[in-house]
């Protein structure tokens, strides 16, 4: 059959779409490997709607796992005895005060929208909207993009889920999961509100098969396509739509838009691990970029980064790539040869030959290249000196 993808949108959050028995169906198009949440959010709606009592559902994955994608899937099929209302969060510096209910409340209008464009209290906003939600048909409410809603959205947030089983709404917020750090404030809504009425799905890639599945016809090697996408569903389907090994246009502006939003010291600190495959280290960070130390929470509380056991790697190999290709050549040459020089001499075990031989070659070091034995298997010294 033929594979049917559907565009990502501004924000990268749509997940590729098949006809195959395995993916979940609306219409004639089916979102793959997303059936078992398509019928969660199904059955939780007719709930409501039998129960006329309310559940708040948080959906959470990282940037690009298809969140956004499942949401419209769900609201397309829910059906003309169901009101949706759909409002998003904006990742703006200065977000406006109850920026995401505006459009909500354009549409309900009434005595929400006067609240909101009044700029009401978040108490009296939440007072509104469940007054509207109460005076009318079973209603699925939207809320995407959690993570960049301003305080007063997340209050009006917490004090509707608090009261959310008194009225017929299925209320579904989606966050990215990987940009929560521990003083964010939306994880303080989350561990506020009560468990009785609040549910979280959370979204995972996609699996190899599923990876395969859709690599069928590209040319790409697909176990390739899977370990440098960990199954994200819009990387994979950007890579294919390029139909290239190198890092798509879109999954590039997309990770560099984010990479924007950083301070200097943790662009910085990008910039020097974007040049480590797999993993850096703590100590060869120290070598690298000794002054940006300082930013390696601000880099990992932004979903970028992770930490691993063994050091700090980026989430994603293509957004490592998309940063690596983003470096000035001087830039990248600096970095490398601080990497030869840390590595020359490594704070713990004996040195990596092989990963020297690769920064060696990156900073078009022959000196340093020609130094090495062939496969890795020993070295006779950096600069002609014997071991």
């Amino acid at each position: 059959m033929a594979r049917i993808v559907e565009r990502a949108g501004a924000r990268g959050e749509d997940a590729p779409v098949q006809l195959s028995g395995q993916a979940a169906s609306v219409g004639t198009v089916e979102l793959l490997e997303r059936s078992e949440e398509l019928t969660l959010l199904r059955e939780w709606m007719a709930a409501v709607s039998e129960q006329s009592k309310g559940r708040l559902v948080f959906v959470c994955g990282e940037a690009g796992i298809g969140k956004t994608a499942l949401l419209r899937r769900f609201c397309a099929g829910a059906g003309e005895s169901v009101r949706v209302l759909w409002a998003s969060c904006d990742p703006l510096f200065t977000p406006r005060p109850l920026g995401p209910l505006l459009d909500i409340a354009r549409e309900t209008a009434g005595e929400l929208r006067d609240q909101v464009d009044g700029g009401g209290k978040p108490h009296d906003v939440a007072s509104a909207l469940l007054r509207e939600l109460e005076s009318a048909k079973p209603t699925v409410l939207v809320l995407e993009d959690l993570h960049w809603a301003d305080e007063a959205t997340l209050d009006v947030v917490r004090l509707v889920g608090r009261r959310v089983d008194s009225v017929p709404v299925l209320l579904t917020a989606s966050y990215r999961g990987e940009q929560l750090h521990r003083a964010h404030p939306l994880r303080i809504v989350l561990g506020e509100l009560p468990s009785t009425s609040v549910t979280r799905l959370e979204l995972s890639g996609l699996s190899r098969e599923a990876v395969v599945s859709l690599a069928r016809w590209s040319a790409l090697d697909a176990d390739e396509l899977y370990a440098r996408t960990e199954g994200n569903p819009f990387f994979v389907t950007e890579a294919l739509a390029a139909d290239t090994e190198l890092v798509p246009a879109t999954v590039r502006d997309a990770a560099l838009a984010r990479v924007a939003r950083l301070g200097a010291s943790a662009r910085g600190l990008l910039d020097a691990v974007a040049v480590v495959p797999q993993r850096a280290e703590v100590w060869l960070l120290e070598a690298l970029a000794p002054s940006a130390r300082e930013a390696l929470d601000e880099c990992v509380s932004s979903g970028i980064l992770r930490t691993e056991a063994n050091g700090i790697a980026f989430r994603h190999e293509l957004a490592r790539l998309a940063v690596e290709e983003s470096l000035t050549p001087d830039l990248a040459a600096v970095l490398h040869r601080r990497a030869i020089a840390a590595l020359a001499e490594p704070a713990i075990g004996p040195p990596d030959f092989a990963r020297l031989a690769h920064h060696a070659e990156a900073a078009g070091d022959r000196r340093v290249g020609s130094s090495l034995r062939p496969h890795g298997s020993g070295a006779r010294g950096l600069g002609g000196r014997s071991p």
